[in-house]
Parts: C-alpha cells; sequence; structure tokens
C-alpha cells in the first residue's frame, strides 16, 4: 500500500484502486468462509483434498443434469474415479440426487436416455448411492435446484456453469456452519421428491 500510494501517475492510480477493491472483496469473502474459483478447473484439487479429510465420512452431492456431457470430460471422468477409488477403500460414503430434464428423461419413458444411463449405472455399480428426480417434478421448489456438494459437516460446494450449461463457470465453496446446515434441509426437502435408482430398476426389470 505505502508503494501504491507513492506513485501519483493518475491513471495507474485509478488501475491500482481497482484492483485493490477486487483484492478487498476477495479478502472478505475468505475471511466469511467462502473461496470462490472463477472459470477455473483448480477447485477439483481441493474437491479432492475434502473428500480425502477424515473428518468428512459423508459426501452427499446434488447433479443438475442438463446434457449428455456432465462431467464427461477428462477433470470430470477423473473425479469421479477418485469416487469410486475412496469408496472401494472404504474412506467416505457418496450419496448422488441426479436432476434430470425432461429431455433426458421423458415422462413416458421408465428410464433417462442411453448415454446418462450409462453413467448413472456406473455410479451405481461402483458404490455411490444414486437417486432420481425429473427437473419438472420441482418447478415449484426453485431453491432445490442447484449444482452442490456437502462435505460432511465441513463444507459446501456450489457449481455454476457458463451460458453452454458445459463448463464451470464459478464454484464456490463456502465453510460456514450455516450454509451446511441449509444445504443439508435442502438435501433432505429434494429427496423427498426422488426415487432410489436401484427402486427405479426393480420397477422397470417387473415390467419387463
Amino acid at each position: 500500500m505505502l508503494r501504491v500510494s507513492g506513485r501519483v501517475e493518475p491513471n495507474y492510480r485509478k488501475s491500482a484502486l481497482r484492483e485493490l477493491d477486487v483484492a478487498v472483496e476477495k479478502l472478505t469473502e475468505i475471511g466469511d468462509g467462502k473461496i470462490v474459483f472463477q472459470g477455473t478447473e483448480a477447485w477439483r484439487l481441493v474437491y479432492e483434498q475434502l473428500l480425502r479429510d477424515p473428518s468428512v465420512l459423508v459426501y452427499r452431492s446434488v447433479a443438475l443434469v442438463k446434457n449428455t456431457s456432465y462431467w464427461q470430460d477428462g477433470a470430470g471422468l477423473q473425479s469421479m474415479q477418485l469416487n469410486f477409488d475412496l469408496i472401494a477403500g472404504s474412506v467416505v460414503t457418496i450419496e448422488r440426487t441426479v436432476i434430470v430434464t425432461n429431455e433426458l428423461w421423458p415422462p413416458d419413458d421408465d428410464l433417462p436416455t442411453e448415454t446418462l444411463r450409462q453413467w448413472i449405472h456406473e455410479q451405481s455399480v461402483n458404490g455411490v448411492y444414486i437417486r432420481l428426480v425429473r427437473k419438472s417434478d420441482l418447478l415449484d421448489e426453485p431453491e432445490l435446484l442447484r449444482d452442490i456438494g456437502i462435505y460432511g459437516f465441513t463444507a459446501t460446494g456450489t457449481q455454476e456453469f457458463d451460458d453452454s450449461d458445459r463448463r464451470t463457470s464459478k464454484f464456490t465453496l463456502d465453510f460456514d456452519f450455516d450454509s451446511v446446515r441449509a444445504a443439508e434441509a435442502n438435501w433432505n426437502k429434494l429427496n423427498v421428491y426422488a426415487t432410489p435408482y436401484a427402486e427405479i430398476l426393480d420397477r422397470f426389470s417387473l415390467g419387463e
């Protein structure tokens, strides 16, 4: 700050003040327990760190799936493999509720489209407890339409996508306990509408 204040060139000072405002905002977020990643995959390193933390015994995830490429790129597949490895090693229990659009799970179909169904089924056979719900069933509950993870009682992670719904535009980790409690309440409310994947499979098998 002393070095900045010692420079008198007006354009430099205007630019410096804008950057300092951004820095203050960032530090305020951190002070409030929030770590925000803008348009980067760097958050996945913290994601892995949290899942490996001995205090995180249960990881609960809400996947808001709007296209079949959801978590299908290289980084996403690595994260899925991490999930499977941690479950196999009895490190963490993972539950995932998948919110699916009608385009990917038409109302008259027993199961989502094949590509998405493969992604869901792979998780199920690898020990992830999966529930499914159509997005259209939640139109009266817009607060439930969030892509979020709950890391035990430690933190919540909220993923936001760009206009293509294919790339992460922002990922926010919130270590405030009130955010965890609020996310837990939303999780419990969401799963009133959701159906376990295994139960859907049983119905489908009986229908056949």
